[in-house]
Parts: structure tokens; C-alpha cells; sequence
């Protein structure tokens, strides 16, 4: 009989359990988390603190019971993991040592981070990413009288929290310390398009402001800048970015970066030990390096590959490009590729007109960036013709899809500007 261990229990570790099991219906399947529930969604956080959804939506696969249920699963709740013996594929969990496992999956995802300034423990300064997060938030909103807020990070899940304090009457300032919003998704001339919805709606906006102290004055916080702004509030919330969480694994020969290296079968360096989701550097299309991207789509598919593997089968995760998909404040924006290739020597499209902002970047070897702000009816579509433009494989779409395209509102002089990327002359 195998045995496998599960380290950390998000998207990533979901999935890599049922493809185990799809495929091993005996097999001991152990896992290991610092939390006591089921895989919740990071999305899905401010819709429930908004009151758009119950708290049982954040889980998407179901409850634990119902989860440990269906997969036969042995679940070690709030028991991290403190160390791995790569070598032995032992683990070290609640003070005990445990395995040798056959095949061990690293999912640990990753953690929001709060820099350590100082006031970043202040009570009313506040990260948003968990459960546990959105259910602070709610109580707070819900129990003081709370008129303004900052929040640090021009992020997607700021934004989301943006939507969510301005719903609630909440006077909201917006501040990071890049020159625009999205600055890792988004063109200057798509943020600024964002940045005027948002002050239409009475959010104040602060850019190039890095976050170098939080103050308590007279009751209430302050956030403080390295360059002396500074703006009051009664809640700061901080949303710049995550952090892997991979601290268990120093010293053991597994090979990390920003996150555990792996290949695109999800095997790490180290024999029978995989990682998946937030936690691994897989290989990204466009760059052609090993990298974190966070996606909640991406860990569910990495997870299955995973497992699929694990249990002796053969499955790959190849199409990892940087995406991101959000709506907000009535708009939905889509973001393909990464905007830091972009440079002046490329060819541009750009175009305000019907239903779609677009702007796009290419060179001779394919589309290198695409943002689209309006609806996102058409986001599988592009996302299948960016990949193909990247892949130089011929047509990127067939007639039936460019008939969808156009009936959606995408424009003509759009598609011929994807077209002519990569290998599509048409």
C-alpha cells in the first residue's frame, strides 16, 4: 500500500488529493495543516466581508467532514509542519516525527506580508487573505463606527477592498509605492483609466508613497510615508504582495528560490517530493524561467499534476503565463503577459472605442501584453490565442472563434493586430 503526505491544504493540495485518490483508491493519504478547515479561496475573502456571499462560499470543495469524506484522507489539523528530512521523506509535525512517506507533496501556498515596521502589530492594521482575515474585518466593521480607512497596497485584493469599504460609506485612500495601479498587470494608460473611475466614486489615491511607519494618534491610526505624507485613518489594511511559505524547509537540500524549483512535472530536485500552488517556481511560458505566479487557477492545475504523478501516472503543467482577471466598481479587467517586457521598441495597439478598453504590446515572436477593461465574456479566448502567439503554432484562432470574438464587441483591427504576431499571417 503507498503512503502520501499532503503539506499544506489549499487549491494546490485539494487537488492533488483527488488525483491521488482517482488514481490510488487504497493509498494512505496524510495531510498536514497549520489550520483546523477546509481549502478556502483568497478571492472569495472580501465578497463575504461585503455580505455577498456566507461564510460557507469562501470554501469552495466543501467542509472538512465533507472533504476527509469523499478523498479518505487522514487530516492533521493545526499541526505545521516544522521540518522535512528529504532524504528519508520524513516529516516533523505537533512535535512528532512522521512517515517515511513513498510521495510527499509541498502545498504550503503562501501568506500575506505585513513588512515589520514599526506599528505594522498595531490593533486595526489588518492583511486580507485568509478566512480568518475576512472574518476580522467584518467583526471590525461591524462593531465600531469605522468613517476612514487606508489601504496600502494598489493590489487586487485592494482594490476589492476598496469596492467593499466604499459600499459600506467608508472614506478610503488608496496608497503605493509604485507610479500607478496594477504596476505589475497594468499599463500607465490602463491604470489611469482605473484611478479615475475610483476618485469618480471619492477614493483618494497616493502614489510612489512607501509605507515607512504606522502611527497611533489620539485614538486612531496613521500611516506615515518615507517621503512625510502621512494619512489618518481608523483602519489599515495591508495588501502588497505574499510571501511563500517555505520556512520548514531550510537546510534540506530541496532547491528554492522565491519558491521550491520544480519541473513541469511538479518534481522538486529531491526524489518522490513535489510542490504545487502559491509555494513553487514552475516554468512560465513567456520568460521561459521557473517562477511564482499566484493563481488560484494555476494551483488547482499544478496540484493535479501533482498528484496525477505522485500515484504513478503521467501528467505535465505547461501553459503557465501571468494573468489576472478581476471586476470591480462595475468593470472587469483582464491583464495577459507581463507588462515589465514591454519596451518603446515594440509595436502597440490601443483602441477606446465600443464596449472594450484594449491595449496591447507585441514584438516578432508574439503578443507580450494585453489589458482589457469592460467585460470579460472574451478572456478564454484571448488567453488561448495569447498561448498560441507565444507558441508561434500557426493560427492562433479559427473562424468559428474570431466570429465569437467579434460578436462579443472585440474589435477587427484587434484580431489583425493578434494575427500577425508569432506565426499567424493571415
Amino acid at each position: 500500500m503507498s503512503s502520501y503526505a499532503i503539506i499544506g491544504f489549499g487549491c494546490a493540495g485539494y487537488q492533488a488529493a483527488r488525483a491521488i485518490r482517482g488514481r490510488d483508491e487504497s493509498g494512505v493519504i496524510d495531510v498536514f495543516s497549520d489550520v483546523g478547515f477546509a481549502p478556502s479561496n483568497p478571492m472569495l475573502t472580501t465578497y463575504y466581508t461585503k455580505g455577498a456571499l456566507h461564510y460557507e462560499g469562501m470554501f469552495p470543495f466543501g467542509t472538512l467532514p465533507q472533504i476527509t469524506e469523499q478523498l479518505s484522507i487522514r487530516f492533521h489539523g493545526g499541526q505545521p509542519v516544522a521540518g522535512l528530512d528529504a532524504k528519508r521523506r520524513t516529516l516533523v509535525a505537533g512535535g512528532r516525527e512522521a512517515g517515511p512517506y513513498d510521495k510527499i507533496l509541498i502545498s504550503t501556498g503562501a501568506s500575506a506580508f505585513v513588512p515589520p515596521i514599526p506599528g505594522h502589530d498595531l490593533p486595526g492594521v489588518m492583511p486580507m487573505r485568509t478566512a480568518a482575515d475576512a472574518e476580522r474585518l467584518k467583526r471590525v466593521l461591524a462593531g465600531r463606527p469605522v468613517r476612514t480607512a487606508l489601504v496600502v497596497g494598489a493590489s487586487m485584493t485592494g482594490i476589492k477592498l476598496v469596492e467593499l469599504l466604499c459600499a459600506a460609506g467608508v472614506k478610503t485612500t488608496m496608497a503605493d509605492g509604485a507610479g500607478w495601479m496594477f504596476p505589475l498587470a497594468a499599463f500607465q494608460s490602463t491604470a489611469q483609466r482605473i484611478q479615475a473611475r475610483l476618485e469618480q466614486k471619492g477614493v483618494s489615491l497616493a502614489f510612489n508613497a512607501l509605507l515607512s511607519q504606522i502611527q497611533e494618534q489620539d485614538g486612531r491610526l496613521c500611516g506615515v510615508m518615507k517621503d512625510g505624507r502621512s494619512f489618518p485613518a481608523d483602519i489599515v489594511l495591508v495588501c502588497i504582495g505574499t510571501r511563500t511559505n517555505l520556512a520548514f524547509l531550510k537546510d534540506n537540500g530541496i532547491e528554492i528560490n522565491r519558491g521550491v524549483l520544480v519541473d513541469h512535472t511538479m518534481r522538486t530536485s529531491a526524489p518522490g517530493i513535489y510542490a504545487a500552488g502559491d509555494c513553487c517556481e514552475s516554468f512560465e511560458l513567456q520568460s521561459g524561467t521557473q517562477r511564482v505566479v499566484g493563481l488560484w487557477m494555476n494551483a488547482g492545475l499544478q496540484g493535479r499534476a501533482a498528484g496525477e504523478n505522485m500515484a504513478g501516472g503521467q501528467a505535465a503543467f505547461d501553459f503557465n503565463i501571468v494573468q489576472n482577471i478581476s471586476h470591480f466598481m462595475d468593470v472587469d479587467f483582464i491583464s495577459m503577459g507581463d507588462v515589465h517586457l514591454c519596451g518603446e521598441q515594440d509595436d502597440y495597439y490601443e483602441n477606446s472605442g465600443g464596449p472594450y478598453y484594449i491595449k496591447a504590446a507585441r514584438d516578432g515572436s508574439g503578443v507580450k501584453c494585453i489589458n482589457l477593461l469592460g467585460r470579460a465574456d472574451s478572456s478564454g479566448a484571448l488567453k488561448n490565442g495569447f498561448i498560441k502567439s507565444l507558441l508561434c503554432s500557426g493560427p492562433i484562432w479559427d473562424r468559428a472563434a474570431i466570429c465569437r470574438l467579434l460578436a462579443g464587441g472585440i474589435p477587427e483591427s484587434f484580431i489583425a493586430f493578434m494575427r500577425r504576431a508569432g506565426n499567424d499571417r493571415a
